[in-house]
């Protein structure tokens, strides 16, 4: 299945270890937002993506594509700050959701930051990656 992860800047090791999981057990991400051409440069803060307005708009472009791509859209929830680009992506994944049925959507980790959406009736909760894989082999 195409997967699409979603979480806040500061937790993209988390982030990574979690595609590579699904990677490992035959799945595909559809874009990997934690790397690009630009390397390690994340546009985190106001400023980066002031000055960098074209990067961000294109990085933005990619990261919906991705979402709307997926069947499975996965947010992590542990890490302490919330973010901002991750309620937009799960506010995409839920209108695709109610649109067309897909993707799949789930809350990853201890919830250390909350939204009502968490609690929408389109999504599920998993304590683990190795959950959400389970629930998606074929």
């Amino acid at each position: 299945m195409k997967v699409f992860v979603s979480g806040q800047i500061g937790d993209v090791e988390f982030v990574r270890q979690t595609q590579d999981s699904f990677v490992e057990n035959g799945h595909s991400i559809t874009h990997d937002w934690t790397r690009n051409e630009a390397g390690d440069n994340l546009l985190a803060g106001d400023d980066a993506k002031l000055s960098n307005a074209q990067e961000a708009a294109k990085r933005a472009e990619l990261d919906l594509k991705g979402v709307l791509d997926s069947d499975i859209f996965v947010v992590c929830t542990s890490n302490e700050k919330a973010g901002k680009g991750l309620y937009v992506e799960l506010g995409a994944a839920l209108g695709s959701c109610a649109l067309r049925g897909t993707p799949k959507i789930y809350t990853l980790g201890q919830r250390n930051h909350m939204s009502i959406f968490y609690f929408h009736e389109s999504v599920a909760h998993a304590e683990t990656v190795d959950e959400i894989i389970e629930k998606n082999d074929d």
